[in-house]
């Protein structure tokens, strides 16, 4: 049985999608209690974990799973680095060293990866983690997807990677077959406290003047091709919306005005445009809440992983690579189940780094 193990859970979108495609999750792993309040709220049975992965070490993941051999290593190293927002190159930080170091280390039967597209400009993040994957010798393969061809009310784009241990390839994903923002939110009434999570910023009297003025169903208040115009922009009611962000609720930080109410939508609206059915609760204020959802990965995305992920488990080793889209290069044997993954020299060197964030050296870069 394949057991998972999230990294960088969040409020567990990843986890719970993955669960719905049929994957055993065992645990799911974030360093902020209010992500854990909702991810164990929501996913019972399965271990939420508050913990820094800079400081975790093969042991603690391990004992989640009955062996390194059934885990499938799911994670989204925070994105916020490689998003379009964020258009001067910062340090990468640790948290993606951390990932990579728990990679190396544990060596698992799979890898399900999820980021923003822009990673693959980042040659120390995309360019450490494939090459890393060639180095422990796995087969991998990435695609990016949009989440309209799952259903998925939003015009959201991401990059996805699955490994092996032998030969895996992402099919092509669905026929788009979009819903639209009617279709998740147009049942929700103006306001409802009786509603979980269904609370949105407040307006200044400024952007309640300027969201008046804004035409209903897709006006915007800006015009076209002026920096930032989607800000103070109303979504359209028969078009899927835009890529839902950690600011969401906020009227002045994308088209996130509602299409009829005079506010921006709420917390609860989000999450439906994220496909998070209403009895999904988040736990938190409204920052936090909003945060959670737009750092999610939706569910139904991540139900198609886990279909990839099974259909290669029971289908056999060998399958068709498509060119250019996968790739493999061996160099360190897979360890079998029971193997010190510590062994040799390059395992010793990462394994005993005195800084447990520390990645890699220049060979892997």
């Amino acid at each position: 049985m394949l057991e998972v193990v999230d990294l960088f859970c969040g409020a567990g979108g990843l986890s719970w999608g993955l669960q719905m495609g049929g994957l055993s999750v065992q645990a799911g792993i974030d360093l902020s209690p209010a992500c854990i309040a909702t991810y164990r709220r929501n996913l019972p049975g399965v271990e939420g974990v508050v913990g820094d992965l800079c400081s975790l070490k093969r042991q603690d993941i391990l004992k989640f799973v009955t062996s390194p051999d059934n885990l499938v290593l799911a994670g989204c190293p925070p994105c916020r680095l490689f998003s379009q927002l964020h258009r001067r190159r910062k340090p990468l930080g640790e948290e993606f060293g951390a990932y990579l170091r728990l990679l190396w280390s544990l060596r698992p039967r799979y890898v399900v990866f999820e980021n923003v597209p822009r990673i693959v400009d980042r040659g120390d993040a995309w360019g450490a983690l494939t090459a890393r994957l060639k180095r422990l010798g796995y087969f991998f393969s990435s695609e990016v997807v949009t989440a309209d061809h799952f259903g998925v009310p939003q015009r959201r784009r991401r990059l996805v990677l699955v490994a092996a241990r032998t030969p895996i390839t992402i099919p092509d994903p669905p026929e788009a077959n979009p819903r639209t923002v009617r279709d998740a939110i147009g049942h929700l009434p103006e306001r409802d406290e009786a509603i979980p999570n269904h609370i949105t910023m407040n307006l200044s009297s400024a952007n309640q003047a300027r969201m008046r003025l804004t035409a209903r169903d897709g006006g915007r208040s800006k015009s076209p091709r002026v920096p930032f115009d989607d800000s103070y922009g109303r979504m359209e009611w028969d078009r899927p919306a835009p890529t839902i962000t950690t600011r969401c609720v906020s009227f002045s930080n994308g088209r996130f005005g509602h299409p009829e109410y005079n506010r921006a939508i709420t917390v609860r609206e989000a999450a439906a445009l994220q496909s998070f059915p209403e009895n999904f609760i988040f736990e938190g204020g409204i920052k936090e809440t909003a945060r959670q959802v737009g750092n999610a990965v939706p569910p139904p995305l991540a139900k198609w992983l886990a279909q990839i992920i099974l259909t290669h488990f029971h289908g056999g080793t060998e399958t068709k690579q498509k060119p250019g889209r996968s790739e493999y290069r061996p160099a360190i044997p897979i360890a079998p189940p029971g193997f010190d993954v510590a062994g040799g020299e390059e395992g010793k060197r990462i394994l005993s780094m005195q800084s447990p964030c520390a990645f890699g050296d220049k060979s892997h870069k």
